[in-house]
């Protein structure tokens, strides 16, 4: 029988490890309010959790796909996998797996074979391989909101970050540097004297613009920052190929923007020009901010994972309660006003909170069809479920289509951590998606010397064309021994050694419920800042007069701003 958790009233109570609710409950904790921090798993991070390979291995070569915690992954999706079965260190001596079934899980054979990776010698990835992001992947901007969140709070020193050391552009077959600072302008042979001209006179309009005290530049009236981005960039006679850095390596767009409008009907779908002028600005702040830093980029060591637990331990610093293992049945309504009162326990237990926060695997059903009541307290539980038929959605771009590949040599040499952008229209099915791909190697401590991990993403409405999108990019990165490749020129391409493609439905939870925050799962973008933000707005509709991310002073560790450049934990490694 589980312990009685005491006390059993707090000011909030967070459900889930995730990421948002992690940086909320060290934000709550440092407000000086009681925080009681609960997960269903052993282990942190939720949707943002790091898997083993062997844990991944083991969910993919499974007929029915097997995770550490089913109510946390109800809408992955595996593409028609092709890997070795999951090593032997991952079943244990009864010959379980140790995973959970996953609910709704589907398999979808493609109809060209799906992925293609030819195991020939190697062996399926085991330990020395370290943890595989399911939600990457995931980059920080050295000056963005998720940096300075770990220095506000002294977390910096429970997480490491390796640094992106080049990005990289899908250019006529090759790969072509991303400048990250107008030295590095110059110094880029690739680029033609008119193309170092126009970027040199864009990045200092970009330089005005964040210097200026109202936002504005002559160049720039009001409602040309409302305008869709790419018109900006048209009106300042870029060549396409300098749009395509700018628009997709730099501002990071994750979908078409050079689409006409009358088919681009979703405003959302559109780079703002001041939402473009934003980024660029963070991305040049970005790549000055660390010394030892050479880009704007930071990747966490270990894998994201990482980052939950170093919020979850600032928060526990702060004075939360944290608990793992802990099983929530059901939701606390008041029977007159059905206003949330608190939680119940798989145990039983009741415990009470003015306001809950929970990860977005927590959806409450209707009251009136699934509660029960408790007379002495004028109380209805309302039980919590796992269903999408709970969360909705109104975005038609609602899906992200991820791979995980392993191969046996860096994409460009002498190059551990790199970023490669593929615009859209730049592969041979002439997609109009934006496919990402992130290299890491041992330096992010996730994989042996000699061998690299590669995350690709990219942001689609449906299976089928994500699926297409990161086939043709693994087909321009990668050499398979089992695939006619779509280069002929293959000596000199990484060997595929393994993959894995899956989708992932977004979903955004139902929210509007009193004193109750939803948090949602990871994104299609490419850095935190829209998560972030989220999470700032979850935080205010709850603590409307509160600091968010209040500065955490802590006397052991005591650091100052002007000391950022020397903190291990943002120091790039």
């Amino acid at each position: 029988m589980e312990e009685r958790i005491e006390p059993s009233t707090y000011d909030v109570i967070v459900l889930g490890t995730g990421l948002p609710e992690s940086v909320l409950a060290a934000s709550i904790a440092a407000c000086g309010k009681s925080v009681l921090h609960l997960d269903c798993t052993g282990f942190y991070g939720a949707h943002w959790t790091s898997l083993s390979f062997p844990q991944i291995s083991s969910f993919a070569s499974s007929s029915n796909g097997h995770l550490p915690c089913p109510e946390y992954f109800p809408h992955h999706q595996i593409l028609s996998p092709r890997m070795p079965s999951a090593p032997d260190d991952s079943v244990d001596s009864d010959g379980n797996s140790g995973f959970q079934q996953v609910h709704g899980l589907a398999q979808q054979q493609h109809p060209d074979g799906g992925s293609v990776a030819d195991p020939g010698s190697f062996s399926p990835p085991n330990r020395s391989f370290g943890n595989g992001a399911l939600a990457g992947p995931k980059l920080a901007f050295c000056a963005g909101p998720l940096i300075d969140s770990l220095l506000r709070l002294q977390a910096e020193h429970h997480v490491k970050f390796t640094a992106v050391e080049s990005s990289y552009i899908w250019r006529d077959h090759v790969l072509a540097a991303v400048p990250a600072s107008r030295a590095e302008i110059f110094q880029d042979r690739s680029l033609s004297l008119p193309d170092k001209r126009f970027l040199m006179r864009f990045f200092k309009l970009v330089t005005d613009y964040a210097e200026s005290p109202n936002g504005t530049v002559a160049e720039l009236s009001t409602s040309d920052l409302e305008r869709p981005f790419v018109e900006i960039l048209q009106r300042q006679n870029l060549p396409p190929y300098i749009r395509d850095i700018i628009l997709y390596a730099i501002a990071l767009a994750d979908q078409d923007q050079e689409q006409d409008q009358e088919q681009a009907s979703d405003a959302r779908r559109v780079l703002r020009a001041k939402e473009g002028f934003a980024t660029l600005a963070l991305y040049l702040a970005s790549g000055s901010r660390f010394p030892t830093a050479p880009g704007p980029f930071l990747y966490p060591m270990y894998g994201q994972g990482d980052l939950t637990q170093a919020f979850c331990r600032c928060a526990a610093v702060c004075g939360a309660l944290q608990i793992l293992r802990m099983q929530v049945s059901g939701f606390l309504i008041d029977k007159e006003t059905k206003e949330y009162k608190g939680i119940e326990t798989a145990s039983g237990q009741h415990l009470y909170s003015g306001k809950l926060i929970t990860g977005p695997s927590f959806c409450l059903r209707s009251v009136s069809s699934t509660s029960t009541e408790d007379r002495d307290n004028g109380e209805e539980t309302a039980h919590h479920s796992f269903s999408e038929s709970t969360s909705t959605t109104t975005d038609s771009v609602n899906k992200v289509a991820r791979c995980i590949c392993i191969t046996d040599q860096s994409l460009q040499p002498g190059v551990s951590t790199l970023l490669v952008i593929f615009p859209p229209r730049c592969l041979h099915i002439r997609t109009a998606l934006v496919v990402r791909a992130l290299q890491l190697g041992s330096r992010s401590e996730i994989c042996p010397d000699g061998k690299y991990v590669v995350q690709l993403s990219t942001v689609c409405s449906n299976s089928t064309a994500g699926d297409e999108a990161l086939q043709a990019a693994v087909d321009a990165l990668f050499h398979s021994e089992s695939r006619e490749s779509q280069v002929t020129d293959t000596n000199s391409k990484p060997k595929l050694l393994w993959s894995l493609c899956y989708v992932q439905t977004m979903t955004t939870p139902w929210a509007n419920w009193g004193d109750v925050g939803m948090c949602c799962m990871p994104d299609g973008t490419l850095d935190y800042r829209t998560i972030m933000a989220q999470t700032e707005t979850v935080f205010h509709k709850l603590f409307p007069e509160q600091e968010f991310l209040p500065r955490v002073v802590v006397a052991a560790n005591n650091v100052e701003d002007g000391e950022a450049d020397d903190v291990d934990g943002v120091n790039s490694v």
